[in-house]
């Protein structure tokens, strides 16, 4: 009882103090209004932008064969483009280095035991980088020793710092056979090597800066000035997921918690401003995530044994027909506390995931996801208009090969479309 209510201290200290951590002058963003509209052309999960504002780079499963691979598009879907199909596949969410010159991705060549997907969660996923063009294709993280990672375990969610010589990313590791793995996570930064014509690119100093204490870990974007990251961690309670900031510091990392709701709070940005972030949430849909957290902080039950819980709840909470989860975007000003709704999208089913800002930041991108509407039982239940629904699956069911829709290699027939929230901010004086 003693160690909970220390760790409750902690939490309500971590809130009270965020506010210190950001203060600031008020961000544009935290009242500007905005729009929100459908892209023409929906992009796969994650799509991140080039440089130059033109070109779109995102994986996908087109089904033809290739598996997820990595591609460039102009944003009306023209000028389609496979930047690493015939390489062993799948490889999937890309990240750009601010240069523009490597291109970050996730694969899993080279594992045998893997599960979910590349780059979002699972097992066998290691770090890659490739020039714009797919070529001079380089290991960063691997199975083999020089590279420090092995079976059972899992590099996802990489990002790299705005100045490009840092990259942050969670590490899962359940590889017991030579590596003490316990099937804990934790998070890694590393300085990247950029390399030469003799010496290929590559990850130094490698350090964790977040333990492997048995909670669920997923790193986010960079603060723009480059002094630390966003990232998710279930936090006091069992699958509660939480936000923090990671400042870092040269033993690790000084976290602030930014949001304690029990609910999936994951996905988060900075504003461009570097004041305001811009984060995912399921705190106004009901759903099985949502219940269970809630159960959870009710019986007091901790996050220290998360490691064995992630897998199923998430299996149980998404992309499934039964009280699935939904979520929208919310900004959250840390200066004050306060949150304000962005999207009502999660209301007719949908969920966003990972989203990043166009190049001038007054626009934000996000693909999101949903199952069709005929094929979801959502909170609270409606008997009657479920009856509805399913008669008409029946009537109409869903083509057998769903393969524009698919999410990563989910043999689901899962809908996308590719939103666009622009702000519409003063002009600059």
């Amino acid at each position: 009882m003693l160690r909970r209510r220390g760790g409750l201290v902690v939490a309500v200290l971590a809130l009270v103090l965020a506010p210190a951590a950001f203060a600031s002058s008020r961000s544009a963003y935290t009242s500007a209004p905005y729009t929100l509209s459908t892209n023409s052309y929906a992009f796969g999960q994650a799509p991140v932008f080039m440089p130059d504002g033109r070109h779109v780079l995102f994986g996908k499963d087109f089904k033809k064969g290739d598996k997820a691979q990595i591609y460039s598009v102009r944003l009306n879907g023209s000028g389609l483009r496979c930047l690493s199909c015939g390489q062993p596949g799948p490889n999937n969410v890309p990240a750009v280095r601010p240069q523009g010159d490597w291109i970050l991705f996730h694969s899993w060549r080279g594992h045998y035991f893997t599960i979910g997907s590349p780059g979002y969660g699972g097992l066998g996923s290691s770090l890659y980088v490739m020039r714009p063009n797919g070529r001079h294709v380089t290991k960063l993280t691997g199975t083999d020793a020089a590279h420090g990672s092995g079976e059972g375990e899992d590099d996802y969610h990489a990002y790299w710092s705005p100045d490009g010589r840092h990259v942050v990313y969670t590490h899962l590791n359940w590889n017991f056979v030579n590596d003490n793995g316990q099937g804990k996570w934790d998070v890694r930064v590393a300085d990247f090597v950029a390399g030469d014509r003799r010496h290929p690119p590559r990850l130094t100093h490698i350090r964790v800066v977040r333990p492997a204490n048995g909670h669920w870990y997923e790193t986010q974007w960079w603060k723009p000035d480059g002094s630390g990251f966003l990232y998710t961690e279930t936090w006091s309670h069992a699958m509660d997921t939480e936000l923090f900031f990671c400042r870092l510091t040269r033993t690790g990392c000084k976290s602030t918690q930014l949001t304690d709701n029990p609910a999936w709070n994951e996905q988060a940005i900075f504003t461009p401003d570097g004041k305001d972030v811009i984060f995912m949430s399921s705190r106004d849909s009901p759903g099985f995530f949502n219940t269970w957290a809630n159960l959870t902080r009710a019986a007091g039950l901790t996050s220290s044994e998360d490691y064995l819980l992630t897998l199923p709840v998430f299996e149980a909470a998404f992309l499934q027909p039964v009280a699935e989860e939904t979520t929208d975007l919310y900004l959250l000003d840390p200066s004050l506390g306060s949150v304000r709704r962005l999207t009502y999208d999660g209301r007719d089913g949908w969920i966003v995931p990972e989203f990043t800002w166009d190049p001038k930041g007054r626009a934000l991108w996000f693909t999101e996801n949903r199952l069709p509407p005929d094929a979801r039982v959502g909170l609270p239940l409606d008997p009657a208009g479920q009856l509805r629904k399913t008669a008409d699956l029946l009537r109409h069911p869903p083509t057998p090969d769903a393969s524009k829709l698919l999410v990563g290699d989910a043999a689901l027939p899962v809908e996308q479309r590719t939103r666009i929230l622009r702000f519409k901010l003063p002009r600059r004086r």
